[in-house]
């Protein structure tokens, strides 16, 4: 840009004069002048009264002296020129955003736009579209939908700003946080405080994360009126010494029947009318009733209840007690119980059914050196209530393709694979010793009609090894892999051996039995570090009487898809030797490899396969 004329200087500064003039109402008499006036201070003849700039002066016609000495007025005419421009730049950007396709929206459509925005989001978001342009500020300020939401985090006097704007409508959130050291004024906590309950009436929905410091004061907002809401949440920090002090048993007003209840480390008297429609209740650690009749009260006070979560954390409640009344909660689609220890899961799995729940957590840490004594309960034969959680139910609307099973360093982790890839199902209980459990677990799988295949996965680090049994599993094992020693041991023992199984997949009062193979439909066999040199010869003789027929007698079994066996590098010689032995007695699907141990790959890979053929693949070192 070229730098301004001293012409058009002048015109300025004459332009500046006169709007002087006009905005202090002066009356100044004009002359003609035709040369400047010899003033030694220019400031004077400009302030003198009875006269009136009304004639331009070329800027070069001024004395240096009376310029220098006028640099007030030259920074007044900058400042006004600066003015100027910037009011004319944004009148130029206004047109220029009136002409952008969302300033052509009719107002009610920005408005249901910025009303999906504002949905979930904090009052402090809307804010800053009140700079965007006068469209959008007009409409928003006129719109009362879009300021139904208050937080602890504003001023007080945005906080009123917000009331006064939403009208009568109702406030579909309240959000209080003082947790981890936020909103530590006090002074500011109690006006906020105090605006809300003079609107708790309006409240649909209300949040509390509270902090160990101040868990008495919102007490009052949660006792409060608030016949309209909906939704409650409130979250004690997990950093409280005595948890839910001054909480115990609070009440919740009379009012419309709440939907969505959490509960934090928070007691509530859950004898209340509004809690009989629940959909969602979520209770953890001192909220969980240390009485399970309580909860099962509660639960069944609640007819269309569709999720329900309990979490404790490790904390031990209650009491031991006795498995109560079966109830049905018929609407239930989602069920979450994790660590609540002393019996309690235990004894809650056994109390209810869920005809439809499609999802199922269960994480029960509770540390057992055997068999907990409700294990029995729960996975008893013909349990119906337990086969409904694992989607095995005659109401479930999936179809149940498989069941995972894993057991290392004493959990015991169940996962359920659905059609449609549906993995919504898992449970997890602790036991130091889990053989007993197991075994159960096989008698409860295999008691099911028509059941579903099984992967089984035994990992070291659990002593007793020899404990395991293959026998409870039956024909539904079609997956096992042991990484245990003496399990190992144990599982080429039995498999060797022939048991009296159902035949085809009868169940009644009187089914019939015949002698076979035990799991006889096991395809998939995995040993990890198998000790080569002591179990050597039980592998041979297994080979021999399951899959040649040459020791037993008998009609061999299927030979399975696949047998992996993975050693260390350092019984690779021993390895490939009993491959050979192997491949002499039959052609079966043996895969040997050497466990790496390592950054090494796998080192060496023989295949024989199952039409009597063999073939090596991949025999070498690779780093």
């Amino acid at each position: 840009m070229k730098p301004p004329t001293k012409d058009a200087i002048t015109k300025a500064l004459n332009i500046l004069l006169e709007s002087i003039q006009e905005e202090n109402k002066r009356a100044f008499a004009s002359r003609s002048v035709d040369t400047p006036p010899l003033l030694e201070n220019i400031d004077e003849f400009l302030m003198s009264p009875g006269y009136q700039f009304s004639c331009t002066y070329p800027l070069d016609s001024i004395p240096f002296k009376q310029l220098a000495t006028n640099a007030k007025a030259l920074g007044l005419a900058k400042s006004y020129l600066n003015k100027e421009a910037d009011d004319l730049i944004s009148r130029i950007q206004h047109y220029r955003n009136l002409a952008a396709p969302i300033h052509r929206l009719p107002e009610e459509i920005l408005v249901m736009i910025l009303e999906f925005f504002a949905a979930g989001r904090t009052v402090h978001g809307m804010l800053q579209l009140l700079r965007i342009g006068r469209l959008w500020y007009r409409a928003i300020v006129s719109s009362p939908q879009l300021w139904t939401r208050l937080d602890s985090a504003l001023p007080p006097k945005i906080a009123r700003l917000v009331v006064e704007r939403s009208k009568d409508l109702p406030i579909l959130s309240f959000d209080w946080n003082t947790a981890n050291g936020q909103d530590h004024c006090q002074e500011k906590r109690k006006e906020i405080l105090e605006i809300a309950l003079q609107n708790s009436t309006r409240f649909t929905l209300m949040t509390f994360q509270v902090s160990s410091d101040d868990p008495l004061e919102i007490r009052p907002l949660l006792e409060a009126p608030t016949p309209m809401l909906e939704t409650l949440t409130v979250e004690v920090d997990k950093g409280t010494v005595d948890r839910g002090a001054g909480f115990e048993g609070f009440i919740i007003s009379d009012g419309v029947p709440l939907k969505h209840l959490v509960l934090h480390d928070i007691s509530l008297n859950f004898d209340s009318p509004r809690l009989s429609s629940l959909i969602t209740l979520s209770l953890y650690r001192s909220a969980v009733p240390t009485s399970l009749p309580n909860l099962l009260q509660v639960l069944s006070a609640t007819q269309r209840l569709e999720e329900l979560t309990l979490g404790e954390n490790g904390q031990w409640i209650g009491e031991s007690v006795a498995p109560g009344p079966q109830l049905t909660l018929g609407h239930l689609k989602e069920l979450k119980i994790e660590d609540i220890t002393n019996h309690y899961c235990a004894t809650l799995l056994s109390s209810i059914c869920t005809p439809i729940c499609s999802r199922v957590y269960v994480r029960d840490s509770r540390q057992s050196d055997g068999t907990d004594p409700l294990d029995p309960l729960i996975w008893q034969p013909g349990n119906t209530q337990t086969a409904t959680l694992l989607g095995l139910g005659q109401q479930s609307d999936t179809r149940v393709l498989g069941i995972s099973i894993t057991a290392m360093y004493g959990v015991i982790i169940i996962h359920v694979r659905e059609q449609g890839g549906s993995d919504g199902r898992f449970f997890s209980f602790t036991r130091l010793q889990p053989w007993e459990l197991l075994k159960l677990l096989g008698h409860f799988l295999n008691d099911i009609p028509f059941g579903p295949p099984v992967d089984l996965t035994i990992s070291g680090g659990m002593a007793l090894g020899n404990s395991f049994d293959l026998a409870p599993w039956g024909s539904l094992l079609k997956s096992l892999g042991l990484s245990n020693p003496t399990a190992c041991v144990r599982v080429l023992e039995q498999l060797a051996q022939r048991t009296a199984v159902f035949s085809g997949s009868e169940r009644g009062t009187n089914p019939t039995q015949v002698e076979d193979w035990v799991c006889p439909n096991l395809q998939y066999i995995t040993l990890y570090k198998m000790d080569i040199e002591s179990q050597r010869e039980s592998l041979l003789s297994l080979v021999r009487k399951r899959w040649s027929g040459t020791e037993s007698g008998v009609a061999p079994a299927n030979l399975p898809s696949e047998f992996e066996i993975i050693c260390p590098r350092s019984v690779y010689k021993e390895l490939r030797e009993l491959e050979l032995e192997v491949q002499k007695v039959v052609p079966s699907p043996i895969k040997t490899a050497l466990d790496t141990a390592g950054a090494f790959e796998l080192v060496l890979t023989h295949v024989f396969a199952a039409t009597g053929s063999a073939r090596a693949l991949n025999a070498g070192f690779t780093n």
